[in-house]
């Protein structure tokens, strides 16, 4: 079960990419998966059960550091397109954690951190601001 585990592992890493290669790997990981025994089936249906919780979880904890005042009050719209290149419909799906296509999408760790020097700059921005 240790080499199940370590693909599992491999496929975890590649959630949420979206380039050729990975895609092409998740792919053959899943037909791989397809070809095995009811015991690696459930091996890999706990770890996906395992990953969507921590998903959950995250999103979860995400909404309950942005207040509700707090997130009427982001710029959605500014954040993704100078920060991420992306729509502001794309940024709050993953702040929502937001069900599209049969996936549920969030902010992974390099997003966060997009996330978290952009709102640094907005509020340096913001605070800089003053009228003479």
């Amino acid at each position: 079960m240790e080499g199940v585990d370590a693909i599992l592992q491999e496929y975890g890493s590649l959630a949420g990419k979206t380039d050729a290669t990975s895609e092409a790997r998740k792919n053959e990981i899943i037909a791989w998966l397809k070809y095995h025994t009811v015991d690696v089936k459930d091996d890999a249906k706990a770890f996906v059960n395992a990953k969507l919780d921590s998903i959950e979880g995250d999103v979860t904890t995400l909404r309950s550091r942005i207040s509700d005042e707090d997130y009427k009050l982001l710029p959605l719209s500014f954040i993704a397109k100078h920060y991420f290149g992306k729509s502001a419909a794309w940024l709050s799906q993953r702040l929502n954690g937001t069900l599209v296509r049969g996936k549920t999408y969030t902010l992974n760790e390099e997003q966060k951190r997009i996330l978290n020097e952009a709102l640094q700059d907005i509020s340096l921005r913001i605070g800089a601001l003053h009228l003479d």
